[in-house]
């Protein structure tokens, strides 16, 4: 027989430890039903005394008793960490929306500011070109009436005689041309020799002479030195 020298329970020889506290079993002489009995213990150990006299099943109704405690505590907390963290969701949700919603609206006002300021930018351009267009027909229309001022005042000069030198000449090869300009416009044809009036020359020279300024056609031209006499 073996006996568990804590709580006394019995046990067969097959048995080395108590099946309610663990502790080891030893060896016992004689028989005995009751736990009044003291049986001789056959063992080199010394006897060691129970280190609680609470019954195994108190041990394990605390211990039951602790585990639910905090898995209680456990449950608890667990679902108030939950609680928080889907209220921080939700208004970081909120927080975002409205953040996306203030963008909208800020990038609507853009666009259409943007939109108001391209449009005004344009008509600017436009208008720019549209006055940059007239100042060149401007200048152009400008050019042109002085080249042709010029190109006038050039003819005048050419036809302006010096009257020092004015004198009379013979045409000695009719017919002969009378021109607006050195090698210009046929002003009219003297057909037959006669005294016509030199009023002065061009100093215009050429292989065959000078041009000279008259007034035979009734206004001034002149008429190649070739084709009168003084």
């Amino acid at each position: 027989m073996k006996k568990c020298m804590q709580c006394e329970q019995v046990y067969g020889d097959e048995t080395n430890f108590c099946l309610s506290d663990g502790a080891s079993l030893v060896s016992v002489s004689g028989s005995f039903t009751s736990h009044t009995e003291t049986p001789t213990v056959m063992s080199n150990f010394p006897f060691i005394p129970p280190l609680s006299s609470a019954p195994p099943e108190t041990k394990k109704s605390n211990t039951l008793l602790i585990v639910a405690g905090v898995g209680l505590l456990l449950l608890v907390a667990g679902g108030a960490i939950a609680g928080l963290v889907i209220y921080n969701l939700s208004k970081s949700s909120a927080v975002k929306n409205e953040n996306i919603a203030n963008i909208s609206n800020s990038t609507d006002k853009s666009n259409k500011n943007g939109v108001a300021e391209q449009k005004s930018g344009n008509d600017n351009l436009a208008q720019n070109l549209k006055e940059q267009q007239d100042n060149l027909k401007k200048d152009k229309q400008k050019l042109e009436d002085e080249r042709k001022a010029l190109e006038a005042k050039k003819k005048d000069a050419a036809q302006t005689p010096k009257p020092a030198d004015s004198r009379p000449a013979t045409i000695i090869d009719p017919p002969s041309n009378v021109r607006q300009s050195p090698n210009g416009a046929v002003l009219c044809i003297i057909k037959q020799r006669t005294i016509i009036n030199i009023t002065g020359t061009t100093n215009v020279y050429d292989n065959n002479g000078v041009w000279y300024y008259t007034d035979v056609c009734g206004k001034t031209g002149v008429i190649h030195s070739s084709q009168i006499k003084f």
